[in-house]
């Protein structure tokens, strides 16, 4: 529906406190006039949002991020400005200069009930663990971890080896259901072995399988999300995810495995935390705009907490020489390191 101004003022003073209350933000403080939230822009650990009902305008006096009635909702409900506006007049019964309350708020599309997981058994990850993969010996080699970190992180991502040297990414849940795992070939210099074309665990049990048996995957490291925090990074291979986690530690990092392993449903167990996506760098920018794809899909599928964050930092920083090599976030931030030496 198109609203005059007149209808955009009385869209505007529906209380804010009331907005809130519907969009499911706990307010805190005794305040009348303003009370204080959690920012949603940011890693806010002390409520930093203001809220003010006399303005009827919040403000985040840290990032600087702020808005009125409307502006809020489309942050939290992921829509745009006229299906806000479309969405207070129907919640709060606003009425109208033609008196006629239309919805046009788009429903959004029904999303996939949660699949069948038949999880494979979890003494197989148990007698895999080790460090004795090309690709734990490469890390340390390579100088990207530590012995100490290496070690740290191969424990909390249970990672394994098979009899030729190769890596096994187990891909384990949130209720720690083995979903399946990958074995990967790494060369000395850590890149991928690409004679080796990776294989999967379930694959090389199918015989031992239902006949009926469908793969359901998950992201890798997804075991993780028990851990105290609410700050989630993704990218595309399950090395970065690794070699991440022990660098930046305020993140759990987790891996889809490629560009095109990205899913909604992958992303559906994440609904209540800060995501961030770092998707790799390519010279026609399609993994960025492919996951740009995903991640609006995703939030019309899903009701997340927080907006899903999309970075731009391989697409705007990286040089056309890096985008040719289709570096990650990794190889960024390791070759920034080595330009400074």
């Amino acid at each position: 529906m198109k609203y005059n101004e007149l209808d955009l003022q009385k869209i505007r003073e529906v209380p804010i406190f009331d907005v809130c209350s519907k969009l499911g933000i706990t307010l805190k403080g005794k305040g009348k006039i303003t009370k204080r939230t959690l920012c949603w822009h940011h890693n806010d650990k002390h409520p930093s949002m203001r809220i003010n009902k006399e303005k009827n305008i919040y403000k985040c006096f840290v990032c600087g991020e702020g808005g009125d009635v409307i502006k809020l909702v489309q942050e939290h409900e992921n829509l745009d400005f006229r299906e806000a506006c479309d969405w207070l007049v129907k919640e709060f019964d606003v009425i109208l200069t033609n008196h006629t309350v239309q919805n046009h708020v788009k429903s959004k599309p029904s999303a996939p009930p949660p699949p069948i997981v038949v999880p494979l058994d979890a003494a197989l990850v148990t007698k895999s663990k080790g460090l004795g993969s090309e690709f734990c010996k490469a890390v340390v080699a390579t100088g990207y971890l530590s012995e100490g970190q290496l070690r740290h992180a191969a424990e909390r991502y249970q990672l394994g080896y098979s009899k030729e040297g190769g890596v096994i990414f187990w891909e384990i849940d949130e209720q720690q259901q083995v979903h399946t795992g990958k074995i990967m070939y790494y060369q000395p210099d850590c890149h991928r072995d690409k004679g080796h074309n990776p294989t999967w665990v379930h694959t090389i049990l199918k015989k031992q399988l239902p006949a009926d048996y469908e793969l359901q995957h998950c992201l890798f490291g997804l075991h993780l999300l028990n851990e105290r925090t609410e700050r989630v990074a993704i990218v595309e291979s399950e090395k970065t995810a690794v070699i991440m986690s022990e660098k930046f530690t305020d993140f759990v990092w987790l891996s889809c495995g490629g560009m095109q392993m990205l899913k909604p449903e992958l992303l559906a167990p994440l609904a209540q935390y800060r995501i961030i996506i770092f998707p790799d760098a390519d010279p026609e920018g399609e993994a960025y705009k492919q996951w740009a794809d995903i991640v609006n899909e995703t939030q019309r599928l899903y009701r997340f907490r927080y907006p899903i964050r999309l970075s731009p930092l391989l697409e705007q920083k990286t040089t056309k020489e890096q985008k040719e090599r289709k570096i990650d976030i990794v190889d960024f931030l390791f070759e920034q390191d080595e330009s400074h030496v």
